[in-house]
C-alpha cells in the first residue's frame, strides 16, 4: 500500500487529466519502491502493441516521470514496430530517455514474449483486446508490473485467464493499471462525488451516450493472410474486439 502521509513528486498523477492510466501506474502507485535494483530510480518499460493508443500510453508514461525509460517495442506487424521505434527515437522531447536498439524491436504474433523477456520493469500493452489475457498472464508470471488498455478480455476463457493472473499478481505484489481514464478525470470524479452526496436526489435511471465518428477500415494487402487481415482490422471482429459495447462503450458502463 502507498503511505499517503509521505507524498512524493509522483503524487500529482492522481489528479492529472493529461495523462492516461498507464502514466498513473508508472508514477503514482509507488513503483519506485518495488521495481528497481540497487536503489535505481529508473523505471524501464516495454511497449506491446504499437498502434495509436499504445504509442500514446507509452508517451504518457514517459511524460509522467523523468525516471521512465522506453527500452523495447513489439507489434504483430513489422512496419508498426519499426515505425514506433523510429518515432520515439526521433521525438525531441523524449529521445534522451529512449533506448531501443534494433534487437529490441520485436514483431510477429509472439513478439510479446520477447518484449516481456527483454529486461523491462513494466509492460505497457494496447494490443487488440482478444490478445490481452494471454499477454497479461505472461507478464505477471514473469514478475512484471502491467498497464493494459481496456477492455481486459472479450470472452469467458479470457476472463478466467485474467482472474487467475490477478491472483498471482496479488501474491507477487505487482502493480496493475487499466485504461479507465475517467476514474482519474477531475470533471468525472467531482460530478460522481456530488451524485453520491445526493445533489440530484435518489438515482433511479442512468443513460450514457457517446457521439463519435465511424471507425476505421484498413484494406486487405495483396500478400496478407486472413489472420493478418483480421488482426489489422481487429475492431471489426468480435473475437479480437469484443464488439463496440465491450471495446468502447465500456467507458460509459464504468461511469
Amino acid at each position: 500500500m502507498i503511505d499517503r502521509q509521505k507524498p512524493s513528486r509522483r503524487d500529482f498523477l492522481r489528479t492529472s487529466t493529461a495523462t492516461a492510466a498507464g502514466a498513473l501506474l508508472a508514477g503514482g502507485l509507488g513503483l519506485q519502491q518495488s521495481v528497481h535494483a540497487a536503489g535505481s530510480d529508473v523505471i524501464k518499460i516495454a511497449l506491446i502493441g504499437c498502434g495509436g493508443r499504445g504509442n500514446g500510453a507509452a508517451q504518457n508514461c514517459m511524460e509522467a516521470d523523468p525516471a521512465v525509460r522506453l527500452i523495447a517495442v513489439a507489434d504483430a506487424f513489422e512496419r508498426q514496430a519499426k515505425g514506433a521505434a523510429n518515432g520515439f527515437r526521433n521525438n525531441e522531447g523524449l529521445k534522451a530517455r529512449v533506448d531501443i536498439p534494433d534487437d529490441r524491436v520485436f514483431f510477429g504474433l509472439k513478439a510479446y514474449e520477447q518484449a516481456i523477456a527483454c529486461g523491462a520493469d513494466m509492460i505497457v500493452t494496447a494490443t487488440p483486446p482478444g490478445f490481452r489475457p494471454l499477454i497479461y498472464s505472461t507478464a505477471i508470471k514473469a514478475g512484471k508490473h502491467v498497464f493494459m488498455e481496456k477492455p481486459c478480455c472479450v470472452d469467458a476463457p479470457g476472463f478466467r485467464t485474467l482472474m487467475e493472473a490477478n491472483k498471482l499478481a496479488d501474491e507477487k505484489g505487482l502493480k496493475v493499471g487499466v485504461g479507465f481514464q475517467r476514474r482519474h478525470t477531475p470533471s468525472y470524479v467531482d460530478t460522481i462525488e456530488k451524485i453520491h452526496d445526493g445533489a440530484i436526489g435518489k438515482l433511479i435511471l442512468l443513460r450514457a451516450y457517446w457521439n463519435g465518428d465511424g471507425i476505421w477500415n484498413r484494406r486487405r494487402g495483396p500478400d496478407m493472410t486472413e489472420m493478418q487481415y483480421q488482426v489489422n482490422n481487429w475492431y471489426h471482429f468480435c473475437w479480437l474486439s469484443g464488439d463496440n459495447i465491450c471495446e468502447q462503450h465500456i467507458h460509459n458502463l464504468d461511469v
